[in-house]
């Protein structure tokens, strides 16, 4: 074994811990601005300037998911006793490292427009690997570094870090973009030079957090761990509820796809609609983090999911062509599908990590992972194909039809949500009807405690108006 493998490292110290966390949201703010540069609506606005259809587009988005395999492969290495920081920090560099090579696809201009989709799709399966092994590696270390008791406010911070970077980032470069739009794809490299600086650094911060030893390796085989975790009925049952989601990744890129091309909206306003969601995303996480802890997961679970369904139906409104419209609308829906995203986030990954015991975890969660990627991965192609397909027999259909099947599969995973079986968790209308109302009524009981200084405010202020002597006069008469 090693030397610097999980056997030779001490448990961390408190803190080491609180130093850890510290530099895990560090870093979920520098990964925020380099997801906010490299994918999402600037990753389909560079395939679709290369000449990318709905088809190819669903490629894009299908074809990596299936080097998610490549999980079991790091959680092997783990249970080896490979260092989990180790891991992380090699290949949390790599990550950054591929867009590189994607940012360098318009300097081969001898290929077609084939040749370049293949290069893309190529380099993001690579991406997607090396962030397989990573992602791995990182979720088993930080479970061991976070305290269960603080999982759900830390996860929640986490998100709202980041989406308070993320969301910045995202609308002041969609505004870069749009006035240098002219230089078409090399537009799109210098954002994606820039946010591969930002993956980097962040990748950086991973070499001072604390190692911490492998809880009970060794005690079983990998094969049998991989067999333990299809036999944690509570696990596997969540997963179900996550990979019917994941069918969701029906509507895959076609969002942005949709609003850019479709639609007619420019980057920044679609980064300014985007970040409505993150707002949402921002102010819920705290509070989705507290009340997990407080209630349980699955009740937030199911209770974000039931936000997030609702919201497609407004695409019904938003045809073709009709920006004005989306830009009154999609604020609202937004919000409230952030909210629910920002609910599901937290409670899911909390959840795992309840429903996992610590031995063999990064087992459980790569066998977790590459059920529901595998489950959701042909769905984008699937939809492009869909969408292609309908509209060349004839059918008067768009990009939305997808959107529709997206929200169908997250009504139906909120209805399995409900049978999750969650010890000490709270029903869904404790929190409906408990906490809500609660935090209604205190809000009332400050408004009503603060109410008889602006009362006697508006009434000196009342005073002040009438001037000296006019109450006199008004009391004569």
């Amino acid at each position: 074994m090693a030397q610097g493998s999980p056997a030779h490292v001490s448990p961390p110290d408190g803190a080491q811990v609180e130093r850890a966390i510290r530099l895990t949201y560090a870093q979920m703010m520098l990964n925020a601005v380099f997801g906010a540069s490299t994918g999402g609506m600037f990753l389909v606005g560079f395939a679709i300037d290369l000449g990318a259809n709905n088809v190819l587009l669903g490629l894009m988005s299908t074809v990596p998911q299936y080097f998610v395999l490549f999980q079991l492969l790091a959680a092997c290495l783990v249970e080896r006793g490979i260092s989990r920081k180790k891991l992380t920090v090699a290949f949390a560099f790599l990550t950054p490292l591929c867009w590189f090579l994607v940012a360098a696809i318009p300097l081969s201009p001898m290929l077609g427009r084939g040749g370049r989709i293949a290069i893309l799709i190529g380099v993001i399966a690579l991406v997607t690997l090396s962030a397989q092994f990573a992602a791995n590696a990182r979720a088993s270390w930080i479970g061991d570094l976070i305290p269960a008791e603080r999982r759900g406010r830390f996860f929640g911070y986490c998100t709202m870090f980041a989406g308070i970077v993320g969301a910045l980032f995202a609308i002041v470069e969609g505004r870069f973009l749009d006035v240098i739009r002219s230089r078409g794809v090399w537009a799109f490299t210098a954002l994606f030079f820039f946010g591969a600086l930002f993956g980097l650094a962040s990748a950086s911060l991973n070499t001072p957090q604390a190692d911490c030893p492998l809880p009970g390796r060794g005690a079983s085989p990998f094969l049998g761990r991989v067999r333990e975790a299809f036999r944690n009925r509570p696990f596997v049952r969540l997963a179900l509820v996550h990979a019917v989601v994941a069918l969701g990744g029906v509507a895959g890129p076609f969002v942005a796809a949709y609003c850019l091309r479709d639609v007619g909206l420019s980057f920044f306003g679609l980064g300014l609609l985007n970040s409505v969601s993150t707002a949402a995303i921002l102010i819920m996480s705290p509070v989705w983090g507290r009340l997990v802890d407080r209630f349980g997961c699955r009740p937030v679970l199911v209770l974000g999911l039931a936000l997030m369904a609702p919201c497609a139906t407004v695409w019904l409104l938003i045809p073709p062509g009709a920006r004005s419209v989306a830009y009154v609308l999609l604020p609202w829906t937004n919000f409230i599908s952030g909210a629910g995203s920002a609910a599901f986030s937290v409670a899911v990954t909390t959840m795992m990590y309840k429903t996992s015991p610590p031995e063999g975890r990064a087992v459980q969660f790569a066998s977790y992972n590459i059920f529901v990627t595998l489950v959701g991965a042909p769905m984008p192609v699937l939809g492009g194909w869909l969408v292609s397909h309908l509209a060349k027999s004839g059918f008067a259909v768009d990009l939305r039809i997808t959107f529709y099947l997206w929200a169908v599969f997250v009504f139906a995973a909120a209805l399995l949500a409900r049978r999750l079986k969650e010890p000490g968790s709270m029903p869904v209308r404790a929190l409906l009807l408990g906490y809500f109302p609660d935090r209604v009524a205190r809000l009332w009981e400050s408004a009503m405690s603060v109410s008889p200084f602006f009362a006697s405010l508006v009434r000196s202020q009342g005073r002040d108006e009438d001037g000296p002597g006019n109450g006199d006069r008004r009391d004569a008469a």
